[in-house]
């Protein structure tokens, strides 16, 4: 096995490992060891990323290229480890890294007033290497293990600031409910295993082709679906099992929010998708039923973006209107997901997971960005209710601009890289030939011009209502923060302008779910 494939989740883990023992060693809180914390956490992720960039190239497009096997396939029934690594698990790898490595060194000033920051690091490092482990996993044991380790970092991070009621309250609202997709996501895989014998994924989806093909669908793989969806749907925040994260966004610290809503939640989307596509895919063109796949989740991603939206125009709350608004973009990824597990033509298919891939890319920046300036407008004014944050643009000006960067991208107004990624989507449905598609992209439109309408009435609040008395001493971001912001604005400007470089990672990606 080459271990120098695994070196981004060995690398977080000894990060967190030695920022653990140095907590332990440290005995009380100083400026001092709370930078150190933050120096070992950004050497880290920036370590990562340099290694994700840098090995890209040197990967296979699909994943049966590159098996890595820890431990023997002796055991009995085929329970043993494996990890992938291919065009689409680097694309996910490189967007958590990319974020990551942003909030680590957003923090670094952002969190300066909170304590207990070696937990805060160590737990940033641990969430990432979980979501690595879930899109790398080639296994369901290993999957469900990184998943867990995934949810547990998450689920202390956004009740971080346990003094406070409301994080607590988010965060024990987050565990019950991922907790209940975690049983039926076990409950599903235990039936997989009963059904095929093995955890690999790919044999799953090649043992379970052969039943279908010769006993056709019956009661248990529709449980099965139906608990892989609901499983992984929470973590993905579709509706109606959205319901924890529009208070678990905005009372979580806002880097914390910004990975919770660019990248946590579509690691949910890419397990949910992937498995589905792999177990029953293959079986589509023998067994036509199972297109209602495709076509109920074409469905949810509606419902998705229309409750998305419609909470979201009922907002005063910056961040919770930024939570809800990253239902709808859940809404956007899915529909073009969707086509995955219908009878849809392949080119047309691929094109439509490339424009969803790659809206995974857009939206990670915009709305990372978008928390990331509601953390900075909360680090010198704390309140997040729109009515007092008006004209606050006039004494922030380089972070409402870098606000409004990451609201117009997430409208799609050209040529920001959101404009790029949905229109992959709109093309892919209109080429379908399918009626439920056009009517799908009817819908997709109309609530993406509706999403249009509250970025619009935020800006125009933040830009050109006059500040009032109460901000009067409220000044610009400092500059550790306002970094990281402008990094990001400066890779969607250049994603906005060189958009085919990144629609043909997206296309790689997109290939290798083996479409």
């Amino acid at each position: 096995m080459n271990v120098f494939w695994l070196l981004p989740i060995i690398i977080a883990v000894a990060g967190a490992l030695l920022i653990g023992l140095l907590g332990r060693f440290a005995r009380r809180e100083s400026q001092g060891w709370n930078l150190t914390y933050a120096i070992i956490a950004n050497i880290c992720f920036l370590a990562m990323l340099g290694l994700i960039i840098a090995f890209g190239n040197a990967l296979p497009v699909k994943s049966e290229d590159l098996i890595l096997v820890l431990g023997t396939k002796t055991y009995e029934k085929g329970i043993y480890t494996i990890f992938r690594l291919d065009q689409l698990t680097w694309w996910f790898i490189l967007i958590f890294t990319i974020l990551g490595s942003v909030t680590a060194i957003y923090s670094i000033r952002y969190m300066d007033h909170d304590d207990r920051l070696d937990r805060y690091y160590l737990l940033l490092l641990l969430l990432v290497a979980g979501m690595i482990g879930v899109v790398m996993a080639g296994d369901l044991l290993t999957l469900f293990i990184f998943w867990e380790g995934m949810s547990i970092a998450s689920y202390i991070l956004v009740s971080f600031r346990k003094d406070e009621p409301e994080p607590v309250e988010a965060g024990v609202k987050y565990l019950f409910m991922s907790a209940f997709g975690s049983v039926m996501l076990l409950f599903g895989m235990s039936l997989l295993y009963g059904v095929t014998g093995t955890l690999n994924i790919a044999e799953i989806g090649t043992t379970l082709f052969t039943k279908l093909a010769t006993n056709g669908i019956s009661g248990v793989h529709v449980i099965i679906i139906i608990s892989l969806i609901i499983g992984f749907g929470v973590k993905a925040a579709i509706v109606p099992l959205h319901t924890w994260l529009p208070d678990a966004h905005p009372a979580a610290p806002s880097g914390i929010s910004a990975m919770l809503s660019g990248v946590v939640i579509m690691t949910g989307m890419f397990a949910m998708i992937n498995t589905l596509t792999t177990f029953f895919r293959p079986s589509l063109l023998l067994l036509p039923n199972l297109c209602a796949v495709g076509y109920v989740l074409l469905w949810v991603s509606i419902l998705t973006m229309v409750i998305g939206n419609l909470m979201a125009l009922r907002q005063t709350d910056i961040k919770r209107l930024l939570a809800f608004s990253t239902v709808l973009n859940v809404g956007f990824i899915l529909f073009g997901l969707s086509m995955t597990l219908t009878n849809i033509n392949s080119d047309v298919v691929t094109l439509g997971v490339q424009g969803s891939y790659f809206h995974v890319l857009t939206h990670a920046l915009g709305k990372g960005l978008a928390f990331l300036c509601a953390g900075a407008i909360l680090y010198r004014f704390h309140d997040r209710e729109l009515d007092k944050l008006e004209g606050i643009g006039h004494k922030m000006p380089v972070t409402t601009f870098a606000f409004t960067i990451a609201l117009l991208s997430l409208a799609g107004v050209p040529p920001l890289p959101g404009f790029w990624s949905k229109l992959n989507i709109v093309v892919a449905a209109v080429s379908s030939g399918n009626v439920q598609y056009y009517v799908g992209v009817a819908l997709f439109l109309l609530s993406s011009v509706t999403s249009v309408v509250y970025y619009l009435i935020v800006l125009q609040r933040l830009w050109f209502k006059p500040a009032g008395e109460h901000l009067k001493d409220v000044k610009e971001t400092p500059i550790e923060i306002i970094i990281p912001l402008m990094v990001i604005v400066i890779l969607m400007i250049v994603i906005g302008v060189i958009p085919n470089t990144f629609q043909n990672l997206a296309k790689q990606a997109a290939t290798a779910l083996g479409l």
